[in-house]
C-alpha cells in the first residue's frame, strides 16, 4: 500500500512536471518563420536566454489562456467546478495609462511623451480617441515585462558572434534623454558600457505621426556594433479579447485575427521588405555549407512597405518612407514572449549577417564592417470609425501614392488578352546542344490571325527567349535577335503585322540575372559577390527537395545592368514595338558585397527606375513581374501580381491588400491561367482580385520542351489552349470591361468561402468558393461561380 501511494505521488510530480513544461511558453522574441526552429541566440541573443532563465526562476510567467484551459480540461472530474456555481469571468485589471507630457499638438492631435521612457501617446482633439506606444499591461504583469513592452525601440548588436538585444529601462546601464522642440521631440537613448547610443524622433502629421531614426545620432565608439532597431514595436498593441485584426503585407496581403482561442506560437511574422537579399544567403536558405544549399520554403515576397492594426474603433497604417529596402516588417501573434498582445512593427537593419566556411570549421558567422546609411522614417496614419480596416488602410495607402509619391493612373483603352510566347530555347544533348523553336515570328502572326477570327479582336504578347540562343541565352545582352526564329528582319515584319491589327508588341528583356553559359558575362567583373568576396551563385533549385542542382545564374551589378539597358535602348527602339519587359526589375532586389563597388540594394532599387524611367521618356511601355513598390509610376503593367498569402500558420486569410491599393492605378494580370493547379479556383480568385487573365503559350507540342530548363511550362500548346482561351475571355469581358480603370473601394467576407468586391462606380463581383450555391440578399451565385451586381 505504502509502495504504491509512492508510485503514485512520483507519478502525480511527473505529470505535473509535464504540464508546467507543455503550458509556459518560451520567452521568444519575433523571428524568421521561414527557418527551422532556432536557438534563442541567434535572434535574441543572450539577452533573450537570460531573461528566459530569470523568468522561470524567480519571476511568474504571463501563460496563455490556452494552457489554462488545457489543465482545467484535463483535471479529474471531482476537482472540477459545476458550470452552474462557476463564477463569473473578472475582466482584468490594467494598469493606469502613463499621462506623459505634452510635447506637439497641430489641428487634430496632441502627442505626449513619456520623458523616462522616451515612448508616446496621441490623442484625437475631436473624438478623444488614443492610440498607445506602450500598451495597458494587467497589474499582475511581471516588472521584466513591464519594461519590455514600455521600450519604444529594441536595439539589437554584436560584438562578432551571437546578436544581444538591449532596450532602455532593462538595466541601470541604459539613460533616456528627452528634448522637446516646436515640431519635433526627439530622445536619445544611450548604453554606456556598450558605448552604443542612438536617436528617435517623432514628428505630426496632418493624419498621425512620423517617426524616424537620424543617421547622424548613431554612434558606436567601442566594440559593439549595431545590427538592427526595431521602432515603436507596442504601438496600438492589441489584447486577446479585442475586436480586430493584424495586416501582414505578405504577398497580396493577410489577416491575423485576434482571438483568446489559439495555439501556442513560438514564432511570428519576420520577413524582410521586397523579400531577402539574394547576397546573403542565409536569408534564403535553411542549411548552407561549402557546397550544397537547401532554399527556404516557398512564400510569398512582401511587394509593398506597409503593415497595421485594427481593434474596436480605431487602428493605424504604418508605411515605412525611408530605409525600406533593408528592412522587416514584424507581426508578433499573442504568447510570444509569454506576453498576450499582439502587436506588429518594422525593424531597420543596419548591418547584415552571413556565414562562411573556413576549411572544415563548419559556419562561422560573419558581419557587414561598415553600418548601411541611409535616413529611416515610418509614418503612422491613424485610423477610426469606419476605415479602421483592412480597406480604409489601402484607401490611405493609395493616397499617399498618389498625392506624396505623385502616382498617375495608367488608363486601359481596352481590356486585352494577355499572351507570353516562348520563341526559343536550347537543349543540351550528349554531345552539344540543340536550339527548339518553340514559336517563330511567323507563327505567332498566325496566332495572332487564330485568336482574332475567334473573336478576340484585342491582344497583347509578350516575347520571352527572342535573342540569340533563346530564353537563358546571352543575357544580359539581348541583341541580336535569334535568327532561327526569323532575325530581326522577321521581327520588325511581326511588329508591323500585329500593329496592323491593334495588337501591342512587347519583347522581355533580363538585364540582372544571366545563366552560367553566357559568354556576354565577365563574372569575375560583371557579377555582385557575396560577403565571402567570391562571385555569388544563384542555383537552381530541386523542386521536391529544395537542394540545389548543378545549374546556376549570375547577378548582375547595377552599373552592369544601368551600362547595358542604355546601350540597347536604341535597338528596341528601331524595333516599333510597344514595349519592353524587365524580368526581375519588380521581384528581386539584391546589394553587391564586392570590395570595390560596394553597394546596398537601394542603390539597385535606384538603377531599376533609371532603367524604366529612360525607356518610358523614350517612348517605350515598361512593365514588370510581381510589382515591388519601387516600379509603381514607372510602369504600364504588372505581371502575375501576388493573389495569395505564404498561407502561414498563424495568418487566418489571404486578403487582396495588393490589389485595393492598385487596381485602377496600375493594370496588373494574374498568372498564365494554363498553368493553375485548380483551373476554376484560380480564376474565380481573378476575378474576386481584379486581376486581368493571362497564357504562357508556345505553338509548338509543350513536349518540344522536353530536358530543356523551361521546366515550369508544363502545357503550353496553342492548338490544346486556343479553344479554351477564347471561351474564358470572351465570358469574363464583359465583367473586366465594367471594372476597367476603376478603383477598388470595398471587400468584404460575406459567409464561408464567399467574398464581394465592390469598385466605385457600384459594379460588385460575388464569388461563391463553395461545393454548392448560396443565397447573397435574394441573389443565387452557383457552386464555384460568381455573380455581378451593380453599376
Amino acid at each position: 500500500m505504502i509502495k504504491n501511494m509512492k508510485v503514485r505521488g512520483i507519478l502525480c510530480i511527473v505529470v505535473m512536471m509535464l504540464f508546467a513544461v507543455i503550458n509556459v511558453q518560451p520567452l521568444h522574441s519575433s523571428a524568421d518563420p521561414s527557418t527551422a526552429a532556432q536557438s534563442v541566440q541567434t535572434e535574441e541573443g543572450k539577452e533573450a536566454a537570460q531573461e528566459e532563465t530569470a523568468a522561470s526562476s524567480n519571476e511568474p510567467v504571463e501563460v496563455q489562456d490556452t494552457a489554462v484551459q488545457v489543465v482545467e480540461a484535463t483535471a479529474p472530474a471531482a476537482e472540477r467546478t459545476p458550470a452552474t456555481v462557476a463564477a463569473p469571468v473578472q475582466k482584468a485589471e490594467l494598469q493606469p495609462v502613463t499621462p506623459g507630457t505634452k510635447a506637439l499638438e497641430n489641428d487634430r492631435y496632441i502627442l505626449y511623451v513619456d520623458e523616462k521612457s522616451g515612448n508616446l501617446r496621441i490623442t484625437d482633439k475631436i473624438t478623444n480617441k488614443e492610440w498607445l506606444g506602450s500598451p495597458q499591461l494587467e497589474r499582475t504583469a511581471m516588472p521584466n515585462i513591464k519594461k519590455y513592452t514600455t521600450a519604444p525601440i529594441y536595439a539589437r548588436y554584436t560584438q562578432g558572434a551571437d546578436i544581444t538585444q538591449i532596450y532602455p529601462l532593462k538595466d541601470e546601464d541604459s539613460s533616456v534623454s528627452v528634448a522637446i522642440e516646436p515640431d519635433v521631440v526627439r530622445a536619445v537613448f544611450s548604453f554606456e558600457s556598450l558605448k552604443l547610443s542612438f536617436a528617435l524622433e517623432y514628428r505630426l502629421t496632418a493624419n498621425g505621426f512620423e517617426t524616424s531614426i537620424p543617421q547622424e545620432y548613431l554612434k558606436e565608439e567601442g566594440s559593439a556594433k549595431f545590427t538592427s532597431l526595431e521602432v515603436l514595436p507596442f504601438f496600438h498593441a492589441a489584447r486577446e479579447d479585442a475586436d480586430g485584426a493584424m495586416m501582414l503585407p505578405d504577398g497580396s496581403g493577410a489577416l491575423l485575427d485576434f482571438r483568446k482561442d489559439h495555439p501556442a506560437y513560438l514564432k511570428g511574422y519576420s520577413e524582410y521588405i521586397y523579400g531577402g537579399d539574394e547576397t546573403f544567403v542565409k536569408q534564403n536558405h535553411e542549411i548552407t555549407d561549402n557546397s550544397w544549399q537547401k532554399a527556404a520554403p516557398l512564400k510569398k515576397a512582401i511587394a509593398l512597405p506597409v503593415f497595421g492594426i485594427y481593434q474596436g474603433d480605431t487602428g493605424y497604417l504604418a508605411i515605412v518612407t525611408k530605409g525600406d529596402t533593408d528592412a522587416k516588417i514584424n507581426g508578433v501573434p499573442s504568447g510570444i514572449r509569454a506576453i498576450s498582445l499582439y502587436r506588429a512593427s518594422s525593424e531597420f537593419t543596419l548591418r547584415k549577417d552571413d556565414v562562411i566556411f573556413v576549411g572544415n570549421s563548419g559556419q562561422i558567422p560573419y558581419y557587414q564592417g561598415e553600418m548601411i546609411k541611409t535616413d529611416r522614417s515610418v509614418r503612422y496614419v491613424l485610423l477610426q470609425g469606419e476605415d479602421a480596416n483592412y480597406v480604409g488602410m489601402a484607401k490611405e495607402y493609395r493616397n499617399y501614392l498618389m498625392e506624396e509619391k505623385k502616382i498617375k493612373e495608367v488608363v486601359l483603352e481596352n481590356t486585352p488578352l494577355y499572351l507570353q510566347v516562348l520563341g526559343g530555347i536550347s537543349r543540351d544533348e550528349v554531345i552539344g546542344s540543340t536550339f527548339i523553336e518553340a514559336t517563330t515570328f511567323k507563327q505567332i502572326k498566325t496566332m495572332i490571325d487564330q485568336y482574332q477570327a475567334e473573336g478576340v479582336a484585342q491582344l497583347e504578347i509578350t516575347i520571352e527567349g527572342w535573342s540569340k540562343n533563346g530564353l537563358y541565352g546571352n543575357q544580359p545582352e539581348q541583341f541580336p535577335v535569334e535568327k532561327k526564329l526569323g532575325g530581326s528582319k522577321g521581327l520588325k515584319e511581326l511588329q508591323e503585322y500585329a500593329s496592323g491589327k491593334g495588337v501591342n508588341l512587347y519583347l522581355k528583356a533580363n538585364y540582372v540575372k544571366p545563366y552560367q553559359d553566357s559568354n556576354s558575362v565577365k563574372a569575375s567583373r560583371d557579377a555582385v559577390r557575396g560577403i565571402n568576396r567570391e562571385v555569388l551563385k544563384q542555383y537552381v533549385y530541386y523542386l521536391s527537395t529544395r537542394w540545389n542542382t548543378d545549374d546556376y545564374f549570375y547577378l548582375m551589378k547595377p552599373s552592369v545592368i544601368a551600362k547595358r539597358s542604355n546601350a540597347e535602348l536604341s535597338k528596341f527602339q528601331e524595333l516599333g514595338i510597344k514595349g519592353v519587359q524587365f524580368e526581375h526589375f519588380g521581384s528581386l532586389l539584391y546589394s553587391d558585397e564586392d570590395n570595390k563597388s560596394n553597394t546596398d540594394r537601394q542603390l539597385t532599387e535606384d538603377t531599376y527606375v533609371n532603367a524604366l524611367d529612360t525607356f518610358r521618356n523614350s517612348e517605350l511601355n515598361t512593365a514588370v513581374d510581381y510589382g515591388f513598390a519601387y516600379t509603381l509610376g514607372h510602369v504600364n503593367r504588372i505581371d502575375e501580381a501576388p493573389l495569395d498569402s505564404s498561407q502561414f500558420v498563424y495568418t487566418d486569410r489571404a486578403i487582396p491588400f495588393y490589389q485595393l491599393v492598385l487596381h485602377g492605378l496600375v493594370p496588373y494580370t494574374a498568372s498564365p491561367v494554363n498553368l493553375y493547379d485548380d483551373s476554376s479556383n484560380q480564376t474565380l480568385r481573378a476575378l474576386e482580385y481584379g486581376a486581368l487573365p493571362s497564357y504562357e503559350l508556345t505553338y509548338a507540342p509543350t513536349s518540344d520542351l522536353q530536358r530543356t530548363m523551361a521546366d515550369t511550362l508544363f502545357s503550353s500548346s496553342v492548338e490544346n489552349w486556343l479553344a479554351s482561351s477564347v471561351q474564358n475571355y470572351l465570358e469574363l469581358k464583359e465583367v473586366y470591361d465594367s471594372i476597367r480603370n476603376q478603383q477598388m473601394t470595398n471587400h468584404e467576407q460575406l459567409q464561408s468561402k464567399v467574398f464581394r468586391t465592390t469598385y466605385a462606380n457600384g459594379v460588385s463581383i460575388i464569388v461563391n468558393y463553395n461545393e454548392q450555391s448560396v443565397d447573397v440578399s435574394g441573389q443565387s451565385v452557383e457552386a464555384y461561380s460568381y455573380a455581378v451586381t451593380g453599376g
